[in-house]
């Protein structure tokens, strides 16, 4: 069985950080990596070879798709949302070209935290057209939680073709959910975690009062940005999004407590080192408790909200939080119960969601439940935990020195190759210029 996963790099694929960011491994969010990952592990049954594809689609592919694959699997997360319109239509259109099975898993819309749905109705086309596409391919599709639900539900998909199966990545360790190992008190000396989407309303405010308050708080970014703050000082991205700290200037980078992870296994170890998790990232949250570590989530959109009820994860929405209100309280709020004790029910019914989608998987008889993944990843040696910038030590800049040079001999002589420039090669950013400048800087920091 030969599949076509959605995703940005195979699981045992050790990656620099340098090469993370050149080439979107992310997908712009770490969050993106944990569950293209447990998918992976899910269904990486003996007979199975299984290739990542990247993010995107291109329906000129299919005829390739077709020949060489007799499967495509499209792991997602808010996919259902109006800045994603223009890929979700790449994807029908590759979708209704293929002649193999197509399964969609953990699919979700993305609307404000009053579900009132107003945003979502640009986009009801390209959903209805998208889901018509797999269903004639599948059958039925994989979603979040039940905002998704209900909005398939009035696009008129019926009960059978629509089944809420959460998030993959909950079901990572199988039917046993890791033990949550909460102790009685939170202390402002103890060792947390925060996680933050940049343009949530007020969570700057809510972040720099627990940092001022908790000594040890460590700050663990998700996005494209971030990374490109921490080995670039911000100057690599020719192109920014929103980005929490806005410049490097904020106390967390001299002060080196930010941490950011580009894979799975490197993030849960470190996050196995605090006390408790908090914030907006769902997938922050969910690698947390992942590691046994009791984890909080702030609901500020229906996707984290959905995937929170449907696993009873704690949380509380975000609009209901004071910018003042200390990570202690979100603490002692937080029971684990019905997360652990409903874990049992709710991995049936994901294995239910791959027997229905003939998707053979490693909790069938006679395979391995993981253990031959498992091995795999731990031999790979995945790239260290890296500290800011002024914390790196010369020999990290060196090497970023050398990777740049090589980049840059790499892109020129595929540019003349192509007869063409190199912004057309590498379209996101990295034009001379821009190196030389990173360059210099790096090499007047090196003393």
């Amino acid at each position: 069985m030969k599949i076509l996963m959605r995703g940005g790099k195979s699981p045992f694929q050790s990656c620099s950080y340098e090469e993370t960011l050149a080439r979107n491994v992310l997908g712009t969010n770490s969050g993106n990596l944990i569950f293209a990952e447990a998918t992976w592990k899910t269904l990486s049954v003996k007979s199975a070879q299984i290739k990542m594809n990247g993010y995107s689609a291109n329906p000129k592919n299919a005829d390739f798709i077709n020949e060489n694959y007799d499967m495509m699997v499209l792991p997602f997360a808010n996919a259902f949302r109006p800045s994603f319109q223009k890929h979700l239509d790449n994807f029908s259109a590759l979708i209704e070209k293929l002649k193999i099975p197509v399964a969609v898993i953990g699919i979700g819309a993305q609307d404000s935290i009053n579900r009132k749905g107003k945003r979502m109705t640009s986009i009801e086309d390209s959903v209805q057209r998208f889901c018509s596409a797999v269903l004639d391919k599948s059958s039925s599709i994989g979603v979040r939680g039940e905002y998704t639900y209900d909005f398939l539900r009035r696009l008129g998909f019926s009960d059978n073709q629509v089944d809420i199966i959460g998030c993959p990545s909950m079901f990572y360790f199988g039917d046993k959910f890791p033990e949550i190992k909460k102790s009685d008190s939170l202390h402002f000396d103890d060792p947390i975690s925060m996680n933050v989407s940049p343009y949530v309303k007020d969570i700057e405010k809510l972040f720099n009062h627990n940092y001022q308050a908790y000594k040890n708080l460590v700050y663990v970014p998700q996005n494209n940005e971030s990374l490109d703050q921490i080995l670039w000082n911000g100057e690599f991205m020719s192109e920014h999004g929103k980005v929490f700290p806005k410049d490097v200037n904020h106390d967390m980078f001299p002060s080196d407590r930010i941490r950011f992870f580009i894979d799975p296994t490197t993030w849960r170890k470190h996050l196995q080192k605090y006390k408790f998790i908090f914030g907006t990232r769902i997938h922050g949250n969910i690698m947390g408790l992942l590691a046994g570590t009791p984890s909080y989530v702030l609901a500020h959109d229906s996707r984290t909200l959905e995937l929170s009820e449907y696993f009873d994860i704690p949380h509380t929405l975000m609009k209901k939080i004071n910018s003042e209100t200390h990570a202690k309280e979100f603490f002692e709020k937080a029971d684990y119960s019905k997360l652990i004790n409903g874990h049992k029910k709710r991995f049936d019914t994901w294995v239910d969601f791959l027997n229905k989608n003939n998707l053979e998987h490693i909790y069938s008889e006679g395979e391995d439940k993981g253990l031959n993944f498992t091995n795999q990843i731990d031999a790979v040696d995945f790239p260290i935990e890296i500290s800011t910038y002024s914390h790196q030590k010369i020999q990290n800049k060196d090497m970023r020195i050398n990777w740049a040079n090589s980049e840059i001999k790499r892109l020129r002589l595929k540019a003349k190759a192509k007869k063409v420039k190199i912004k057309t090669i590498y379209k996101s950013t990295f034009l001379d210029k821009v190196f030389l400048k990173i360059k210099r800087r790096l090499i007047s920091k090196r003393a």
